[in-house]
C-alpha cells in the first residue's frame, strides 16, 4: 500500500478524481509519510483521511486547508467542512498554538546554526586554492590540514546544501499555523488583543503567511 502511495504522490500529478487530501500529495509531491511529517500526525491517520475512515484533528484540517489554499488553479477539490469550534476545541487549539511557539526557537537557532555552517564551508572553498600556494610545497603538514578542510567543506556543501531551505518550509508552516488558530479564537472571541498579539509575534521570524 505504501508503495503504490509513493508512486501516486511522485509520477501521476493530480487528478480530477483525487480528494482534497490526495490533491495536495500530488501537486507538491509528497508522500503520505511526508505530509505526515509535515503536519506532524501519524502516516496512518493521513491514510484514514484520505480514505474517508476517519478525518484528521482539527489543527491539521486547518493546515491542509492552507497548503490547499496555496496550490497553483488546477482541478477542484471539495474543501473539508470547518466545524464550530465548542470550548474545548477552543482549548486544545490554544493548548496547541503555545507549544508551536515553542517549536520556533530551536528550530530559528538550529536554522541560524546551518547557514553559518554553509557560509564557513563556501568561504573555505573559496579561499583554498590561494591557501595551497601561500604554503611551501614541502609543508605536508599544512597541505594535509587543508585537504582536510577541503574535504570537509565539500561534505558539508553537499550533505547540507538543501537543509535550511526545508527548516524555512517547517518554520512558515509553523507560523501559518500559528496566525490560523490566532485567527479562529480570534473570530470566535471577536478579535482583538489576543490577535494583536499574535500578529507580532509571527512577524519575529521576518514574514508572515502569504494569505489568498
Amino acid at each position: 500500500m505504501r508503495k503504490n502511495s509513493d508512486k501516486f504522490s511522485r509520477q501521476r500529478g493530480p487528478q480530477p478524481f483525487h480528494n482534497f487530501t490526495q490533491t495536495v500529495r500530488a501537486y507538491l509531491g509528497l508522500t503520505q509519510d511526508q505530509l505526515a511529517m509535515l503536519m506532524q500526525v501519524s502516516r496512518a491517520a493521513v491514510s484514514m483521511d484520505e480514505y474517508g475512515t476517519r478525518a484528521l484533528p482539527w489543527p491539521q484540517v486547518q493546515l491542509l486547508h492552507a497548503l490547499h489554499q496555496a496550490l497553483p488553479p488546477g482541478p477542484a477539490a471539495a474543501l473539508p467542512v470547518l466545524l464550530n469550534l465548542t470550548a474545548s476545541d477552543r482549548d486544545d487549539l490554544d493548548f496547541r498554538r503555545q507549544g508551536l511557539r515553542l517549536d520556533l526557537y530551536p528550530l530559528r537557532q538550529k536554522l541560524a546554526r546551518q547557514q553559518v555552517q554553509l557560509a564557513q564551508a563556501r568561504c573555505w572553498q573559496q579561499i583554498l586554492p590561494q591557501l595551497h600556494t601561500t604554503f611551501p610545497t614541502d609543508n605536508a603538514h599544512a597541505h594535509e590540514w587543508l585537504d582536510h578542510f577541503e574535504k570537509r567543506a565539500a561534505n558539508t556543501l553537499r550533505n547540507q546544501a538543501g537543509a535550511p531551505a526545508l527548516l524555512q518550509v517547517r518554520l512558515a508552516a509553523i507560523e501559518f499555523e500559528i496566525a490560523e488558530i490566532t485567527q479562529q479564537l480570534g473570530a470566535v472571541a471577536g478579535g482583538g488583543e489576543i490577535a494583536a498579539h499574535d500578529e507580532v509575534a509571527v512577524g519575529r521570524y521576518g514574514h508572515g503567511p502569504h494569505r489568498t
